[in-house]
């Protein structure tokens, strides 16, 4: 069976993963992910199972991680970086220096290590996974919003100070070693290389991947093939993230999330987004899997005050630094705690240096089982810290006035601005998201000079938003505070272009407890969404996107055959007669002037009237209908005004008729 190595791996990895993760989730309320670390540690104890190749679903998992980060950088655009950058640029790297030396002070004053390894270690767990970041953020849904935007650009810092970290690593080992050749320059010389060439890089996924990559996907797409298009998005995530570390020496993983981020100004970003999606979540289970199958479990009863101790470092330690830093940075609490909660654990970039430090000999292998034991800790205890962080916001609120002054503090957007003017907080429109469906609905807002708030994602056009006069609040519309900030108890309307039915059932539901009879439209992607919503509500108007599309359709087919029938008609209009049209008109009008409610004439002498002033009428309509023609205009359009003028003759007939009657009584 060694030539089957890859199925049998797989076999093994999935199969153990499914019953261990749903366990996990199920019964113990925890994420699935720690059921997939512990399948794969038991696929490394129990006999009898189909053999696994550790090198093979190693490599397996590093797809996971470059198809996991492509789909981030797909939802993270450049100005989501730049926007952040105040609390990620210099907030990351402070972090985990401040880590680093606590943890190497540890090692050399508890367990004796000479500096080089305590060094090595203290970097090793300086960083934080951002699979598992990236895995939690999703799970809570924090992805899109502003805080969990901040802490993909943590994120994004830790791994280029990683990389520098693994440049910097051969001519530290020299230097420890006593290798007299090493110098301070060199070591310099090198960290600009390879800033140097990862500038290379970002410059060309920015410049050239920018317009190549969305045009490759256009013409793809073209096609009208399904398999060349998700064919197209893994072959580019994945060869770009190789090329990133084998030609520019950057890691796979930031390699992959510039190409999603380049990728993500396509129109098709959407489409792609989807169709990785299964591969990613298959591939990143692979990931904790191979974790799982890196423990060796012996070293929890060999080394139980080690491991306890790292673990402390990590979750209290770096959370503890990381949300002084951002406080400090003078960016909210929540933000503060949302990044400490994320980075409490380690992951790939820890096991990535601890390999290196054991093959330039700066440490020993046992190193290795210290670090994945500590790894799978605080992997599995990392949800404890997101339900911690309420906990944890209100007893500093409560002791402390520095924690109440960052706590009234707001990520940017997450308001509108304090000079509003309050007319626009009277009868506004609230529109959720800005999707492409939204975009034709803001320029007639715009046009027409109508109040408009937008509750959008980060990753929105939040300054051209602005820009147009629109209000905009970065935020959870389920979230009653962010529907407050909008003003919903004083909104004219309520519009969700592009939600999923869940969240729009959501959304619905707060909205109606602040306001039960603000009108809400709701644009569904299907028919059968439709009876999720309570028929009893007479203010929400359901719009269906299939629907729509087929009235649409039909409209503009029948338009261009009315247009064409037009075009024949005004080649035959010599061929015509003007006369019979306006007779065929006339009776058409006095027909639906009698069906429609208003008085007919009833007496003889009032029908002549009624004619005589019909042809009178007429005769206007056969002078306006030969001007008309006379402008190439259409022979029915004549005898539509026509029927204009004698239907106005009617109704003026009509009122002033009843106004002469209470006279003539009074004769």
């Amino acid at each position: 069976m060694d030539d089957y190595s890859l199925i049998t791996s797989l076999v093994t990895g999935f199969g153990l993963a499914l019953p261990f993760g749903y366990v996990a989730e199920k019964f113990f309320r925890a994420p699935a992910l720690v059921g997939y670390i512990l399948a794969g540690l038991a696929a490394s104890v129990l006999p009898g199972l189909p053999p696994v190749n550790p090198k093979m679903i190693e490599q397996l998992a590093e797809i996971g991680v470059m198809l996991l980060m492509f789909g981030v950088g797909l939802n993270f655009s450049v100005h989501d970086l730049v926007r952040v950058k105040g609390v990620a640029i210099p907030g990351a790297p402070t972090q985990m220096v401040i880590a680093a030396s606590l943890a190497a002070c540890v090692a050399m004053g508890f367990w004796h290590w000479d500096f080089g390894a305590a060094v090595l270690f203290g970097f090793s767990i300086a960083g934080a996974s951002t699979v598992v970041v990236t895995k939690a953020l999703e799970l809570r849904k924090l992805t899109n919003e502003m805080n969990g935007q901040a802490t993909l650009g943590w994120l994004v810092m830790e791994d280029l100070v990683s990389v520098i970290l693994l440049v910097c690593l051969p001519p530290f080992a020299a230097a420890v070693h006593g290798d007299q050749t090493v110098s301070l320059l060199g070591v310099l010389l090198d960290i600009v290389k390879t800033l140097a060439w990862a500038a290379v890089f970002v410059s060309l996924m920015m410049v050239v991947g920018r317009k190549l990559l969305p045009l490759m996907l256009r013409e793809v797409a073209r096609t009208g093939s399904r398999e060349l298009f998700t064919l197209s998005v893994l072959g580019a995530a994945i060869v770009i993230a190789y090329g990133a570390g084998a030609i520019f020496d950057v890691s796979f993983a930031l390699g992959a999330f510039l190409a999603g981020m380049v990728m993500q100004e396509s129109r098709f970003a959407h489409r792609a987004a989807q169709e990785s999606l299964p591969l990613q979540d298959a591939f990143s289970v692979l990931f904790f899997v191979s974790v799982g199958l890196m423990l060796d479990w012996h070293v929890f009863l060999e080394k139980p005050l080690e491991i306890f101790l790292v673990v402390l470092i990590i979750m209290v330690g770096k959370m503890t630094f990381s949300t002084t830093i951002v406080v400090l940075l003078r960016w909210p609490l929540d933000t503060a705690l949302t990044i400490g909660s994320s980075i409490g654990q380690i992951g790939e970039f820890s096991y990535i240096l601890a390999g290196q430090g054991i093959a330039l000999k700066l440490v020993d292998a046992s190193i290795m089982s210290v670090i994945v034991a500590a790894s799978i800790m605080t992997i599995a205890l990392n949800p404890l810290l997101f339900l911690a962080a309420p906990h944890i916001r209100q007893f500093l609120v409560t002791h402390f006035k520095w924690a109440r002054k960052a706590a009234m503090r707001q990520p940017p957007f997450s308001q509108l601005p304090a000079d509003t003017p309050r007319e626009m907080l009277d009868g506004q429109v609230i529109v959720i998201g800005a999707s492409e469906v939204a975009r034709e609905l803001f320029q007639t807002m715009k046009k027409e000079g109508r109040r408009t708030i937008v509750i959008c994602n980060p990753s929105d056009p939040l300054e051209e938003l602005r820009a147009d006069g629109f209000g905009v609040i970065v935020g959870d519309p389920t979230d009653p505070m962010v529907l407050v900030q909008a003003h919903v108890t004083r909104a004219g309307a309520l519009v969700m272009p592009a939600a999923d039915v869940v969240e729009a059932e959501r959304v619905l539901a707060v909205v109606r407890q602040l306001n039960k009879d603000l009108p809400v439209v709701v644009l569904l992607k299907t028919l059968d969404e439709a009876g999720d919503f309570d028929p009893a509500d007479k203010n929400v108007f359901l719009l269906c996107e299939p629907l729509i599309a087929s009235i649409s359709l039909a409209a503009v087919t029948v338009e261009q055959l009315v247009k064409h029938e037009e075009d024949e008609a005004e080649s035959e209009s010599r061929m015509m007669s003007v006369r019979d049209i306006l007779d065929a008109e006339y009776r058409r009008s006095v027909e639906s002037v009698r069906f429609g409610g208003l008085r007919a004439p009833a007496e003889n002498a009032e029908a002549e009237d009624v004619q005589s002033a019909a042809a009178k009428v007429a005769g206007e309509a056969m002078a306006t209908a030969r001007s008309r023609q006379r402008k190439k205009l259409s022979p029915g359009e004549a005898a539509r005004a026509f029927g204009e003028r004698f239907a106005n003759w009617l109704k003026k007939g009509s009122s002033k008729k009843s106004k002469e009657k209470p006279l003539e009584k009074a004769d």
